[in-house]
């Protein structure tokens, strides 16, 4: 009878191990998923920018410091092999379109092209996009870290030997309204 016991607790305790370990992984997998989704916008985002700088090419020709700006972090972004560079690279070009934007306050006939339109609203709804990506993502970091900070799968995750994830923040430094005349200087 004892043994009996032995092994249903045994068995418990395996398929206890079993489904927090999956559970590890399937939160791990969201972590995943979520950072896909965020490409997946800076993709969209990458795409939009060439023809977004050929449509002010033809307005803003004596501003091209500012679109070389944006040009080079395009590819500095492209190039990143990290989730935290791609992000960080990813924030300070979010930062530079967002000062163009009010730049080009500066320009009624670029404002009333309706191509212009068009690209600056969905460079908006991208960068809306991108954002809520980045929720999902965080979300998807936190609901990982408390998982495996909990118990039982603590005991689990320090098995496997898995770390807490990093959420995606913005340095307060990144945070404050741009200058984007410090762009446009000669």
């Amino acid at each position: 009878m004892k043994i009996i016991i032995a092994i249903a607790i045994l068995a418990l305790i395996g398929l206890t191990g079993i489904i927090v370990n999956n559970r590890i992984i399937g939160k791990k997998n969201q972590i995943k998923q979520a950072f896909g989704s965020i490409e997946i916008y800076l993709k969209k985002r990458f795409d939009l920018i060439p023809n977004l700088i050929a449509m002010l090419n033809k307005y803003l020709a004596h501003e091209k410091e500012t679109l070389l700006k944006i040009t080079e972090l395009r590819s500095t972004v492209e190039k990143a092999s990290g989730a935290n560079e791609k992000i960080k690279a990813s924030n300070e070009l979010t930062h530079i379109i967002g000062g163009l934007n009010i730049n080009v306050e500066n320009y009624p006939d670029l404002k009333a092209d309706k191509q212009f339109t068009n690209i600056e609203y969905e460079l908006s709804d991208i960068e809306d996009q991108i954002s809520a990506a980045r929720r999902a993502y965080n979300a998807a970091v936190t609901s990982y870290n408390n998982t495996i900070e909990m118990f039982p799968a603590s005991i689990i995750a320090g098995i496997r030997k898995d770390q807490p994830g990093t959420l995606l923040e913005i340095p307060k430094a990144e945070q404050k309204e741009i200058n984007v005349n410090q762009f446009l200087k000669p």
